[in-house]
């Protein structure tokens, strides 16, 4: 296995002054990326966790950043900040966020979704009502059991799959052989990138340097896409090049203006099919390298 050259990725020297600062954030292998060798650098603490509770923990104050699901920003219960110096998104196909039925997707009517990503199952349903003209009836299901309202679902007549599972676990063809990949569909939809999830803090919270130790980290983990995929394909029962592909080529993790208008984007149609209460306009507070502005509102 190579090693990433050490003087490339070696986190700046402590200084007896830092403020430690805590990220919350997940183990998958999509981000790697963005978290691979966070817990070395001076004054960063990591806390990993589920993504359905990392917005708790950013509520209650156990993380001063969380990298959360995108569609937490339009449903938390106070007002966050979207710190863009990293994120989990697509620019066309995903490979791991599909949609499987046995009928033409312009006939679901139940559609049982993997509760892996609220993201994603919202993402799901705006597709197919702005897409398809559909509304089927969506029902949470436990796909690494195949659980739903408990009992075994088997073989339902459409099912959202999310993440490894994707890979590792994809339904027969011939038994689903209509399929929808969500980020080719909303790219085909909008003409632009998806946004999965992306750096998050409570409005009010001060983050001193940790947007830069983020931002800095990010850029010294992406060179190294074919290491981290040696090092953590097996652990994720990927095979190590279509990791490498997928860390490298597939998956977008810088954020520009291109992103945080998917984002809006996403968010009034999440608003107008009753997704979401509430539109947010977006409060992006820019403390990386190259951003002067801070706590700016846009949309």
């Amino acid at each position: 296995m190579r090693e990433a050259d050490p003087q490339a990725t070696d986190p700046p020297a402590a200084s007896p002054a830092t403020t430690t600062r805590r990220v919350g954030c997940v183990s998958y292998l999509n981000a790697a990326p963005l978290i691979s060798g966070l817990d070395a650098v001076p004054g960063v603490r990591v806390r990993v966790d589920v993504p359905s509770a990392l917005l708790d923990d950013l509520l209650t104050g156990e993380v001063d950043a969380a990298l959360c699901p995108v569609i937490d920003y339009f449903r938390a219960p106070e007002p966050l900040k979207i710190i863009p110096v990293g994120g989990i998104g697509c620019d066309g196909p995903t490979l791991t966020v599909r949609l499987y039925s046995k009928v033409p997707i312009d006939r679901v009517t139940t559609l049982h979704a993997d509760t892996d990503s609220h993201t994603s199952v919202a993402l799901v349903q705006v597709l197919l009502r702005e897409l398809f003209g559909v509304a089927p009836t969506m029902i949470d299901y436990c796909a690494r059991e195949q659980v739903a309202n408990g009992k075994i679902a088997g073989q339902p007549e459409a099912v959202l799959l999310i993440g490894d599972k994707v890979v590792t676990g994809s339904p027969l063809a011939v038994v689903y052989p209509h399929q929808l990949d969500l980020g080719e569909a909303w790219h085909r939809l909008t003409g632009l990138p998806f946004v999965f999830a992306i750096w998050m803090a409570k409005q009010g919270t001060e983050l001193g340097t940790l947007p830069q130790a983020l931002s800095a980290q990010l850029e010294r983990n992406l060179p190294q896409s074919v290491v981290l995929a040696e090092q953590l394909a097996e652990r994720h029962g990927w095979p190590v090049d279509l990791a490498a592909y997928y860390l490298g080529e597939v998956l977008r993790y810088r954020i520009g203006p291109r992103e945080l208008e998917a984002i809006e984007r996403f968010g009034t149609l999440a608003h107008r099919h009753g997704l979401i209460a509430t539109r947010r306009a977006l409060a992006v507070e820019y403390g990386a390298p190259g951003h002067s502005a801070r706590d700016r509102t846009t949309g």
